[in-house]
């Protein structure tokens, strides 16, 4: 082998190296994250609801729950927010917009395509908010991402506007959910007093003996 295929050969060695390490990067831990004086991110207890007017929901059908053993049935690790259409969505804690991703879950997909944002409130949590149009339509997907009012490296307050919501189909709706650590939580201990009261009165406008979170 000569010096020069040696060389390559080495090279080849480091970058093979340097990637196997780069993607097994815990890539979901951020070690710095400072949010400065603009909120409290020592802990989460203060967290709001995401709409402004009770009004704007007009279904209630699945809250968090780690089981079966729940009114609707299944395992869900957050709780969907059935819009009205056009209503404004609200940040339900502070932080920084960390990414806003499209999924298309395939042409014949009659929910096919997602809208996520997700936004950083400390180095261990972070709130996602799942735009559900219930559309195929790339018109819709587009007209959805265009109602909203952020973008990756924003700071949001809580209560700050950040979407308008598309209801495409009948299905329409947000999942929301807080993430700890990359596993998902019951958002009952996130909420504030007056906050949480909100969404039960909320939830038993539609089921007066259902709750929030099921083990």
């Amino acid at each position: 082998m000569t010096k020069k295929s040696c060389a390559i050969l080495v090279i080849m060695i480091i970058i093979g190296i340097g990637t196997y390490f780069y993607l097994k990067r815990p890539t979901d831990i951020i070690t710095e994250f400072d949010p400065g004086n603009r909120y409290d991110s020592e802990r989460l207890d203060y967290m709001g609801v995401i709409y402004e007017n009770r009004s704007d929901i007009i279904a209630f059908n699945e809250g968090y729950s780690e089981s079966d053993n729940c009114p609707w049935g299944f395992v869900h690790n957050g709780i969907d927010y059935f819009f009205d259409n056009a209503s404004p969505v609200i940040a339900a804690a502070p932080g920084r917009v960390e990414s806003i991703q499209v999924t298309d879950n395939g042409a014949n997909v009659t929910n096919r395509f997602f809208i996520t944002i997700t936004i950083r409130f400390n180095s261990s949590l972070v709130v996602h908010y799942n735009f559900e149009p219930w559309t195929k339509n790339e018109t819709e997907r587009d007209q959805q991402l265009e109602m909203v009012n952020i973008q990756a490296g924003d700071w949001v307050a809580l209560g700050e506007q950040i979407a308008v919501f598309l209801k495409a189909g009948p299905g329409a709706h947000i999942h929301f959910g807080v993430i700890l650590n990359n596993e998902w939580q019951c958002p009952r201990p996130y909420f504030s007093a007056d906050a949480y009261t909100e969404i039960m009165e909320m939830i038993h406008s539609f089921h007066p003996d259902w709750d929030l979170c099921y083990p």
